[in-house]
């Protein structure tokens, strides 16, 4: 495309062509670099803070074997629902993310419909991903005071004020601006890449005896009560025990929502979540094999008053060494948090230009001096905040926030897979990034995983539930949710509501419309309609 054709400003790029294609004009800065976006999309997913905080958790429900083998079977799925998504990314790059996508391959008899519980349903996902990631890093900063001061009391009390001023303090360095929020992505690449080589590295040089492989691999532990207390088979405590592994494995979708302000989004999006997977499959193998092997005493390190982790990063490094690798899972947890914030305040600014959230015309100001949606930035602090208040007095906060952010976001994931497999696939032009004729065989395995960790997590975590203390919440905030989209949508929403809106009439675009190849265009014409 010719920048400079007649009527077209001269910076006008492929992006904003693209953008104007789906009806939207570029009002936030396009200012983040391929590399930011794997950046942002790498920290969403942290597996530092994803594997390291839940690995007592690891521990009880399954041992090594739920840590190793549950890892690699999670990662096995978890490409299926990441290459279903980059395909539909590289055709709709937009800040909606799935949102969009949804609205576009339903049409107009499901997409209304589908795209109003694929908003609310990722929403959740973020929000209770962030609040979860944040009180972990909130948690391991009390943990590592009680390594100096063993009498130290880490309540939960503590652990949610922490979390909350770390929200406030990523709330302030989002609305610092882009320079900042690149700052932070570049940062936080480095943190989880060569902070888990350091904690792998120390871990298997200074631990005072490794576990042997036959330990590592094949080494099963429930102490769930299940298998003791009822007829459960192992097999399912293993299954409980992918939580650890699954949400480790969330939060790619922030490489869509980061589209509106990456350059070349067509590509680098698809590109962003395919590579976060990737990396993470691989950081994650590695954390998880070297925390197993530095297991020094199995039942002292699964009850130590540190958590499993802390106790092996204490035991492998001593005091000061121990206090190092738990100072890089709080950072890493609080640098989840900033890239977070940004995704979230990005989902909403898109499903409130849309009309589908209360006061919309008031959420979807943008900053004058960031060009970024601020006001959505701290609506999502508080938010997160509020998600985290049952830490003061749950035990299984944690776990049962995990829970739901697991399901939140991978019911997010299937929605707009299966519609591209179903109702949208006549329809769909398929773009820089393609499955071909593998679309269909990937999207469903992809959204029959989803519908089976959908069972898995909203079961209770231990057996009998007898104990509030460790009640799993989950089926409570994801039946909430239901019961709310679904009365909404029926009492409400269905009368007004209609999904992704056109900012620009095709006609303003002045001929400019999405390149494509000659035969496409007609169809992109329609589309974009």
């Amino acid at each position: 495309m010719d920048n400079n054709e007649k009527g077209h400003p001269a910076d006008y790029n492929e992006d904003e062509a693209r953008l104007a294609g789906l009806g939207y004009k570029q009002n936030m800065k396009r200012q983040f670099s391929g590399l930011q976006n794997f950046g942002f999309t790498l920290t969403n997913s942290s597996v530092l803070i994803g594997i390291v905080p839940l690995f007592t958790f690891g521990m009880t429900t399954g041992g090594p074997v739920a840590a190793i083998w549950g890892w690699l079977m999670v990662a096995f799925f978890v490409m299926f629902i990441g290459l279903g998504m980059a395909e539909i990314c590289s055709t709709f790059p937009t800040a909606g993310g799935l949102y969009f996508w949804t609205a576009k391959l339903g049409g107009p008899k499901w997409g209304p419909m589908f795209s109003w519980y694929e908003a609310w349903f990722n929403m959740l996902g973020q929000f209770a991903g962030c609040s979860g990631s944040v009180l972990a890093a909130a948690t391991f900063l009390n943990t590592m005071i009680k390594v100096w001061d063993i009498d130290y009391e880490i309540t939960g009390t503590k652990n949610f004020y922490i979390m909350a001023i770390m929200m406030v303090l990523g709330g302030l360095i989002n609305t610092a601006g882009g320079r900042a929020l690149k700052v932070a992505s570049l940062v936080s690449v480095v943190v989880h890449i060569f902070g888990t080589i350091a904690i792998v590295i120390i871990v298997l040089v200074g631990a005072p005896k490794l576990q042997s492989a036959e330990f590592v691999f094949t080494e099963f532990q429930d102490h769930t009560g299940y298998t003791e207390y009822s007829n459960a088979s192992p097999v399912l405590v293993f299954l409980l025990g992918l939580l650890q592994s699954q949400w480790s494995m969330l939060g790619y979708d922030a490489s869509a929502h980061m589209s509106e302000e990456t350059e070349k989004s067509y590509v680098n999006g698809p590109r962003g979540i395919l590579m976060s997977i990737f990396a993470s499959v691989c950081i994650g193998l590695c954390l998880a094999l070297a925390l197993t092997f530095g297991i020094q005493d199995y039942e002292a390190t699964r009850l130590s008053p540190l958590g499993a982790a802390p106790q092996i990063f204490v035991d492998c490094a001593g005091q000061v060494g121990g206090s190092i690798l738990i100072f890089l899972i709080v950072f890493a947890g609080f640098l989840c948090g900033i890239a977070t914030v940004a995704a979230n305040s990005r989902m909403l600014y898109a499903f409130a230009r849309d009309g589908g959230l209360p006061f919309s015309p008031y959420w979807t100001v943008l900053n004058k001096r960031t060009q970024m949606p601020l006001r959505l930035v701290w609506l999502s602090v508080v938010i997160i905040i509020i998600l985290a208040l049952p830490a003061i007095g749950s035990a299984a906060v944690l776990s049962a926030i995990s829970g739901i952010s697991i399901i939140g976001f991978t019911v997010s994931y299937a929605i707009p897979i299966l519609l591209r497999i179903t109702v949208g696939a006549e329809g769909f032009i398929q773009r820089e990034f393609n499955l071909g004729g593998w679309s269909k065989p990937i999207g469903w395995v992809a959204c029959i995983w989803t519908a089976f960790i959908f069972v898995i997590f909203n079961l209770p975590q231990t057996w009998p539930v007898d104990d509030m203390e460790f009640f799993n919440y989950t089926p409570a905030a994801v039946g909430f949710l239901l019961i709310f989209t679904t009365s909404s949508w029926f009492l409400s929403a269905r009368h007004w509501f209609k999904g992704p809106v056109s900012e620009i009439a095709l006609q303003e675009l002045d001929g400019i419309v999405p390149v494509a190849r000659p035969n496409e265009k007609q169809e992109v014409i329609e589309e974009a309609k």
